[in-house]
This record gives structure tokens, sequence and C-alpha cells, in this order.
């Protein structure tokens, strides 16, 4: 398999963080020699990255290598820079999977020059790609490694979010229960480790696996609603995902049925009950709420705002993605809206 240009490699690589609707600059032009210097922005952080990616491609037939075994053939790099206030990322891209693995870039500052290659199984791979994420020890001169293997759709939380995997080694393979946990699951994998440092690891790990959860609902949701919002149809990276039932209520999930793609004025007039959307996907709005507006002097503009509401939401194509009717119900009670207007 041939590799694929450096250029196209961090191409995609920003166009992917850029669908989730982060800010991407590149700090200097991006040429065949790597890395590349960037800065990703979201609207609760903003962090510098020196990016090194290569194709990930089967490991060869000689030497003789493991069945499965795919891996990065390091070229044109001395080392891996390792910068105050700056993460540095070394990873690579599978064509066939449509996923990245990552290394630690701690663990290859140097390396050898002779043909210096860094590994993943195909496993690890193929299971990134239905579940999101995928954990793989390997062994490296400085004991065992964590590689961490992600779907597009995951690529941001990584970036952002997911570097403390890197020092999961002793519990890596509790991510794939993790993945989809309940608190019931989060309970017994707390528990399974009674010693001091063994439940630190574990919770650590839990508190990751969280943010992944909730990182992984925004893609979804904007994936399924066309990247639109479902009451103005506005794109222009200017939408976002919004729980129908609030997430610190109970019963709320991360799962795309409860999730609306609002744009970022119609999500906040949803979680301000001012904007409701009914069992059969109607939308309503709250006399209460515009009362309670006029009386802060805060009502400019509600007249233009009501008129150019449809009258329903368009909901996503794929039926199990539209959003559950009994979910509807319980995001309008939660928002504490009037009976007679939750229809």
């Amino acid at each position: 398999m041939a590799g694929i240009l450096f250029p196209r490699l961090i191409s995609g690589f920003v166009e992917t963080l850029e669908r989730s609707s982060a800010s991407v600059m590149l700090l200097d032009p991006v040429t065949k020699q790597r890395p590349a210097r960037m800065r990703v922005t979201t609207p609760d952080r903003s962090n510098d990255y020196v990016v090194f990616l290569w194709t990930i491609t089967p490991g060869g037939p000689s030497p003789p290598r493991p069945v499965g075994e795919m891996r990065i053939q390091i070229t044109n790099v001395a080392g891996f820079p390792l910068l105050a206030g700056v993460r540095t990322i070394v990873g690579g891209y599978s064509v066939e999977h449509n996923v990245y693995a990552f290394w630690d870039a701690r663990r290859h500052v140097f390396f050898s020059q002779g043909s210096p290659s860094l590994q993943v199984e195909q496993r690890t791979l193929e299971d990134a790609s239905h579940r999101g994420v995928a954990t793989q020890l390997r062994p490296t001169r400085e004991g065992q490694e964590v590689v961490v293997a992600v779907a597009p759709d995951s690529l941001l939380w990584y970036v952002q979010q997911g570097e403390p995997l890197h020092n999961a080694e002793g519990v890596a393979a509790g991510v794939a229960e993790l993945v989809t946990a309940t608190p019931e699951v989060e309970r017994e994998f707390l528990d399974a480790d009674a010693t001091e440092a063994g439940a630190a690891r574990r919770y650590d790990l839990v508190q990751i696996m969280r943010a992944y959860r909730e990182a992984r609902f925004r893609p979804e949701v904007l994936r399924a609603y066309g990247y639109r919002c479902a009451v103005c149809q506005t794109a222009l990276k200017l939408v976002d995902a919004a729980h129908i039932i609030p997430v610190a209520h109970q019963g709320s999930t991360d799962e795309v049925d409860n999730g609306l793609a609002l744009c970022r004025l119609h999500h906040a007039a949803y979680d301000n009950s001012l904007l409701g959307v009914r069992a059969d996907l109607s939308i309503v709005t709250n006399p209460a709420m515009v009362t309670k507006l006029q009386g802060l002097r805060l009502i400019a503009g509600w007249e233009e705002f009501r008129d150019r509401l449809p009258g329903s939401i368009t909901p996503p194509s794929h039926p199990d993605n539209r959003p559950r009717p009994e979910y509807l119900l319980t995001g309008l009670r939660a928002r504490r809206w009037a009976d007679d207007l939750i229809g």
C-alpha cells in the first residue's frame, strides 16, 4: 500500500477536526517535511500541537511479522520534540479502516535510525472502527506502551482529552467495557481493584471515558442531522448538539435519540425554555418565559424570532436517530414547562 503524502494526511486531519466544529490554525506552512504545527480551538479550550502523521500499512513479510500486525514506518525524522505548553502527537491513518492510531511521543523521543517503525494490531483498528475508540498494549524499551486508536468522530476528543490514556498501562483493557458504560458498570469497574494505586488508575480511566462519551455525543448528533439546525436548517459550523433530557436529570443518555442539532441561537432558546419541541416534533414557545423577559426588559427581537420559527423541527432521515417522543416529553417537564404546553 502506497503511503499518503504528509500534506494530504494533515489536510484530512484538519478537516476531521473542523467537522467537529473545532477551529484549526496552521502555525506554519505545511510541506512534505514533518511535523505540522497547529492551534486547535473550541469554545472551552485552545491548545497548540506538533503533529507527526504517517500512513498505517501492513507490517511486511521480512523479517517475519506477526499475523495482523500493522505499522507506521518513521521516515525523515530524527526524533519527536517535547516542548513546554505544546503537545506532540505521533500517529498514523489507516485508509482501510478509516481509523487513526496514536503512540506516546514521550516514549519515542529518540529511536534507532535503521528502519524505525511503530506497530499496532489490525484488530485494534477494527475495534476502533466499530466502537469509536480502542486501546492496545505493546512492549517498548521502557515497558508497555498504550496505543490508542480512534475513529474520525473521536479525533477531537483524543487530541484535546485523550492523552492520559497513554498512562493507563494497568487498566487499558477496561476501555472496551467503559465505551458505553452505565453507572452500574462504572461502579463494578471501580470496585474491581481495592488497592489505593489501582483504584486511582481506575478512577482516572472512568473520568477519561466519561469525557469520551460526552464528546462522542456531539459528532453523532450532528452527523444524524446533516450538520444542520433542526429548527432553521443553518449549518455554517454554528450547530451544537443539545441533550433533550438535560445531562443532570435522571434518565439522560448520550445516545443520538436523546439529542437535537440546534444552531447556537436555538440551542440557547431551547435550554432556557423559550423554545420547546413536543413529542409530535412540533415547536412550541413559552409564554411564561416571554413574560419574564418583558419584566427584565430583554424582549427586543422576540416577534421576529417567533415569526421565523417553523411549525416543527426537521428530524434525521434515519428512524433510529429520531428523537424519542418520551424523551421530548421528559425534556419539557425537566425544564418546568406547563402541562398545557407539553401536549
